[in-house]
C-alpha cells in the first residue's frame, strides 16, 4: 500500500559503511532566521523518540547557545549514552515543507543525525525496503 498524496525518495547511500539507509537531506534554520541554516543528512530512526544533530555542525552554522537549551539523554543500543541539549529549529525539505521541532543537539561530534519519532508524529511516512524507497505525507 502506497500513502496517498506521498511524496517518494530513494534512499541515500552512506559512503562510510557503503550501504543505503532510509533519510533525506533537509535544511536545518534557526526560526526566524532563514539566512542561517545548513544543509544535513538525516537517517530516519523509529527506535528513537527524539531526534538528534550533530552540534559540531549545527551550532556554529545556526549561531546556537548550545548549553542554554534543556539537557536530553540519549541511549543508543550500543555504546554508551550522550547528552543533548534541546532547541527549537526548523526542518526544511522543498517537497514536504518546514517543520518546526525541539531537536536534541549533541554536545560531542556524532556520526550520524537522526530524526526519530518526535518527526515522525508531524508526517506520514511509509518504507519499502525491498526497493530502498520511503514515502511521506507532510500531514500527521
Amino acid at each position: 500500500m502506497v500513502l496517498e498524496d506521498a511524496y517518494s525518495f530513494s534512499y541515500l547511500f552512506d559512503p562510510v559503511t557503503q550501504d543505503y539507509f532510509p533519510g533525506l537531506i533537509v535544511r536545518v534554520l534557526k526560526p526566524g532566521s532563514p539566512d542561517s541554516g545548513v544543509d544535513l543528512n538525516v537517517h530516519f530512526d523509529s527506535g528513537a523518540s527524539r531526534s538528534l544533530l550533530n552540534g559540531e555542525i549545527v551550532v556554529p552554522a545556526l549561531g546556537l547557545d548550545l548549553f542554554s537549551g534543556p539537557t536530553q539523554r540519549y541511549n543508543p543500543v550500543t555504546g554508551s549514552g550522550l547528552e543533548g541539549r534541546l532547541h527549537k529549529v526548523e526542518i526544511f525539505h522543498p517537497d514536504l515543507g518546514s517543520f518546526v521541532l525541539d531537536v536534541g543537539i549533541s554536545t560531542v561530534p556524532i556520526r550520524r543525525n537522526i530524526l526519530g519519532r518526535d518527526f515522525f508524529d508531524l508526517v506520514q511516512i511509509g518504507f519499502r525496503e525491498h526497493h530502498q524507497t520511503l514515502f511521506i505525507t507532510p500531514e500527521p
